[in-house]
């Protein structure tokens, strides 16, 4: 298709439903926001739950390649590889369980793709307790110290996986799941674990991240405290937060991770190299769902609004500054509401963490249409594949229309990406102009519609159409149905 002075991308918008004039939209190569993007990831745990079938490993991992998943995040429960102390107190290590060879398994994949890999443990790694009691003194337990770099040296240099290079201390520690931490106590532990990691030689290897908490409303304060007091012992911040669906239609979101971003910039002296990403990224709408999901799954997750909201919610952090996002989670069969405690349902009992993309134990509990690609699969795959690791997000103009944002991204190569979403139930239309920038000799252009989406056979992402010689200094014209996305990309 031959480039116009003003090229159009997306639905026509007929008579009555038309937008007005499209609102301009100004990229500027010169106000870089993120300079080195870690992307947009995913929740992966080594199936701790249930064994899957090889077919089904083989399903994730060319399901991941189409993503080109950037990050991966890993917990482990640290009986997985500990299965308690002898009379010396000595930890009992059990390198070659099942359970670990489908976490090497899980590393091989990532390995293999350079794939960042955030590593971590679920709970305090010596607790007798599915849960540890978080309100002992824990920053002086050399067990839990010693069994966290024990499993990381094993990893780093036993088994010589270069890509865990983050280690994330306890998961949610201010959550009821984790016994309610004191910020204290957990930032004791925190510099305990990096004098061990600092005393072995790893501090050069794998980066403490932090604090990790999910953002309950009376714990904003934590991010801050982490960067008042243990910034030296954090290389990269994170934290959890499942946001409402008006929070992110709103635009509240990207407000909110900008004035978190903005206070490491400020108050970290180092804090402008470090990153800031979003240790699990998911929506506030749980609930029950067939077939066999638990209380906590996701209740829209074979809707197509979930695939807009979820790609806006990407775009709000990256706009605020941020590195990365990692989506809870990758695949149902993970985890199971049981998962922390009391006898283990057998298959057709269990109730699933229901949020991934597919299940793949759908034949297993006799729904094989479960192992379907899911609608979001189309938005978060296209933005992990059109926003890579290492590229430079770039400020836009903007709207200044409620709902409707817009992300660009220029890769070290020279290709350029941009997604725009509509989160509101009017149609838009927007001109897309980035001065400065030549042509583009071939941009693909992907829509995420109500009524239409196209994929090939494997369920994946195909673009609507191709622009070739785009000029983009000219005017790119993107018009939005309602509850839409957009993604445009010169990536081959």
């Amino acid at each position: 298709m031959k480039s116009l002075p003003l090229l159009v991308v997306g639905a026509l918008l007929l008579a009555a439903g038309a937008a007005a004039e499209p609102v301009q939209v100004t990229v500027d190569l010169a106000a870089p926001i993120c300079t080195n993007l870690l992307g947009f990831g995913v929740q992966w745990s080594a199936y701790p739950e249930f064994d899957i079938r090889e077919e089904a490993w083989q399903k994730v991992f060319e399901r991941l390649d189409f993503m080109r998943v950037p990050l991966v995040r890993l917990m482990v429960n640290a009986r997985t590889f500990c299965e308690g102390f002898d009379a010396q107190g000595r930890p009992l290590y059990q390198w070659d369980s099942n359970s670990m060879r489908k976490m090497y398994r899980l590393l091989d994949y990532c390995e293999r793709r350079q794939v960042k890999v955030v590593l971590g443990e679920w709970h305090h790694a010596a607790a007798g307790e599915v849960r540890p009691n978080t309100q002992a003194d824990a920053s002086a337990d050399a067990h839990w110290h010693r069994c966290i770099a024990d499993l990381v040296e094993h990893l780093r240099h036993e088994r010589h996986y270069t890509c865990v290079v983050y280690y994330n201390l306890l998961n949610e520690p201010n959550s009821k799941k984790s016994g309610y931490a004191e910020f204290q106590r957990w930032a004791a532990a925190l510099a305990g674990m990096n004098a061990e990691f600092t005393r072995r030689g790893l501090v050069n290897e794998i980066k403490m991240i932090g604090p990790d908490v999910t953002f309950l409303p009376a714990d904003g304060h934590w991010l801050d405290l982490a960067v008042q007091t243990s910034a030296a012992d954090i290389g990269a911040y994170d934290f959890h937060f499942y946001t409402s669906p008006t929070d992110v239609e709103s635009g509240y979101l990207e407000a909110f991770c900008r004035l978190k971003r903005d206070y490491i910039n400020r108050y970290d002296s180092h804090g402008r190299s470090k990153p800031l990403f979003m240790g699990e990224a998911g929506m506030m709408t749980a609930g029950v769902i067939e077939p066999q999901g638990g209380l906590d799954s996701q209740r829209h997750v074979y809707e197509h609004i979930y695939g807009v909201w979820m790609a806006d919610y990407n775009i709000q952090c990256a706009r605020a500054g941020m590195a990365g996002t990692i989506a809870w989670d990758l695949d149902d069969a993970m985890h199971t509401i049981n998962s922390q405690g009391g006898p283990k349902p057998g298959i057709h009992q269990a109730r699933f963490k229901k949020w991934g993309f597919w299940n793949s134990l759908a034949d297993e509990i006799g729904h094989p249409e479960d192992a379907n690609l899911r609608p979001w699969f189309f938005t978060w795959s296209l933005m992990s594949r059109s926003f890579p690791p290492g590229c430079e997000t770039l400020r836009s103009s903007e709207t200044l229309i409620p709902g409707l944002r817009t992300l660009a991204a220029r890769t070290a190569d020279g290709n350029f990406s941009f997604a725009a979403v509509n989160d509101a139930d009017a149609p838009q239309s927007l001109r897309i102009l980035v001065p400065g920038c030549g042509k583009i000799s071939r941009l693909q252009c992907y829509d995420y519609f109500p009524e239409e989406r196209l994929t090939d056979k494997n369920g994946f992402p195909l673009p609507k159409e191709i622009l070739t010689d785009a000029d983009l200094p000219a005017g790119l014209e993107v018009r939005l149905p309602a509850r839409s996305v957009v993604i445009l990309t010169s990536i081959k």
